[in-house]
């Protein structure tokens, strides 16, 4: 195959000639001295915003087709945007061609009698939600409601329904998708099946999505809201206990399943929310798809713990996935890291103490988090769809420093890998080695040979073959039939089958 060529940045004459070529179309073309370059460089996180050697907003496929085979034929650096909300900076570019697919591609429209959605390459999940929920509809989301659907789901996607409904790639019928030559294609599992499967874990490794179809389904109101606990040892340890209650997974007739059967979801960590007053509290965002009675009965456990807030109620499910507030145009970067189920008391508390001090001897770092995800992994852990290969009973975290000065990047940086790799050693207890980041630790793989890490989070340390485990050689061999060039590089990128790197 060759080597893969250092990709080259943007010219004069690269923003003339593509003007030219989409001089007939109703993309917007914006090079860094025009009105609106800033807006389509613009990130959810400061800290991953590059500056674009042009950028262009495309209205449809065809006007994405051009930009992409220009790029290609020219060896141009090229990014794509979707919701923008990469720590990792995976939908920048220094210097090169950005795709902005969600200034102008942002539609979702719902086929009633299929229950389908049909949703455009830039949509965030709030613009899914709202449009599946006028229709009495919902799909596994994002629990964010200002991320993109298209880094979540091609890269997995968990969300507030995959205790039954599995992962977003699961509900996943078909995609529209550019490919490095400009050409388009649709994949399903009746057309482009290899293609299909690999766009479920691994697409941002394949082309530019620019339209996703996804299986929806009939929603009621869930109950759902937050707590606030003060965080000291007592109540960390009665949280604890609960936790471990309601998502333990035991064996059952029917095989694994936890007390709520799949219907809960809560994010549960320390953080300093405004009420108080720049203490340490747990925070609590719990969720449950059923009506409030037998929610208001699962959850009284944390209830009488004595919640110094307490804001559980029934709501439309699009309120699910706002229960996280957006912080939008600070720095930040969300750390990913792996654990299991029973939770050491002591663990936690560990964490709590390295948060504390972190946040003490860093005030501009006071709106970071440390959180535990937890739900009924197994519907998840059971399905074989796809090319994710982070399916199994173990459970994400995220560790998430938020800043705002520049000269405190490292230092933040730092702070979420020493985190990551307290977890790390954590899962050591658990009969598993740690991954790589600890120090003669070997790779903790999961049942499809991956390392148990969720690649959409960012994961400074880790490679490719570690996120994609056993799908690795043959999602290479798709790469050097679609990709064969690695223009589709920017996050946990697969090396072409047979291609020596010059990065």
């Amino acid at each position: 195959m060759g080597s893969i060529e250092q990709k080259r940045t943007v010219t004069y004459t690269d923003i003339s000639n593509l003007r030219q070529l989409l001089s007939n179309t109703q993309a917007e073309i914006r090079a860094p001295t025009d009105p609106n370059y800033s807006k389509l460089i613009d990130r959810w996180s400061k800290a991953a915003e590059k500056p674009a050697g042009v950028a262009i907003a495309p209205t449809c496929s065809e006007e994405v087709g051009i930009a992409v085979k220009y790029a290609t034929e020219n060896g141009l650096d090229l990014a794509v945007r979707g919701g923008g909300h990469s720590t990792a900076g995976a939908s920048s570019t220094d210097g090169g061609i950005l795709i902005d697919l969600q200034s102008r591609m942002r539609n979702v429209t719902v086929d009633e009698e299929k229950q389908q959605l049909h949703i455009q390459g830039g949509a965030l999940w709030s613009d899914v939600d709202d449009a599946a929920w006028a229709k009495g509809l919902a799909t596994v989301g994002g629990t964010v409601a200002d991320t993109g659907v298209g880094g979540l789901t091609l890269g997995g996607g968990y969300g507030v329904l995959s205790g039954t409904r599995g992962l977003v790639i699961d509900n996943t019928r078909e995609f529209t998708v550019v490919l490095a030559n400009g050409d388009i294609q649709r994949a399903n599992k009746g057309e482009n099946s290899d293609l299909f499967w690999a766009l479920n874990g691994a697409g941002q490794n394949f082309g530019v999505t620019t339209e996703f179809v996804l299986q929806a389904y009939p929603q009621a109101e869930v109950y759902l809201g937050t707590m606030l606990f003060p965080a000291t040892s007592e109540i960390i340890t009665k949280l604890v206990d609960a936790l471990n209650d309601l998502y333990k997974v035991y064996s059952t007739p029917n095989g694994p399943a936890t007390k709520s059967e799949g219907r809960a979801m809560s994010l549960v960590g320390f953080a300093k929310p405004p009420p108080a007053e720049g203490k340490t509290m747990v925070l609590m965002n719990a969720v449950f798809d059923g009506p409030q009675s037998e929610g208001e009965k699962l959850f009284q456990p944390f209830f009488d713990i004595g919640p110094a807030v307490n804001e559980m109620r029934m709501a439309p499910y699009p309120t699910a996935n706002k229960l996280v507030p957006a912080m939008y145009g600070m720095r930040s970067s969300m750390k990913g890291a792996a654990y299991m189920m029973p939770l050491r008391t002591n663990f936690v508390m560990d964490i709590q103490s390295k948060y504390d001090a972190f946040i003490e001897s860093c005030e501009d770092a006071a709106p970071s988090v440390v959180a535990w995800e937890l739900y009924d992994p197994c519907k998840v852990a059971q399905s074989e769809e796809g090319s994710f290969a982070n399916r199994g009973y173990h459970f994400n975290s995220l560790v998430m420093p938020m800043w705002s000065k520049p000269e405190n990047d490292r230092r933040c940086r730092q702070f979420a890998r020493d985190l990551s790799d307290m977890f790390k050693k954590e899962i050591q207890s658990h009969g598993y080695q740690a991954s790589g980041g600890v120090e003669g630790g070997a790779s903790v793989r999961g049942r499809q040979g991956a390392v148990m890490l969720y690649g959409n989070y960012d994961q400074y340390d880790e490679l490719s073959k570690d996120i994609f485990g056993d799908s690795y050689p043959k999602l290479q061999k798709l790469k050097g039939q679609y990709d064969p060039h690695n223009m589709f590089n920017k996050l946990f990128a697969i090396q072409p089958e047979g291609a020596t790197a010059q990065l």
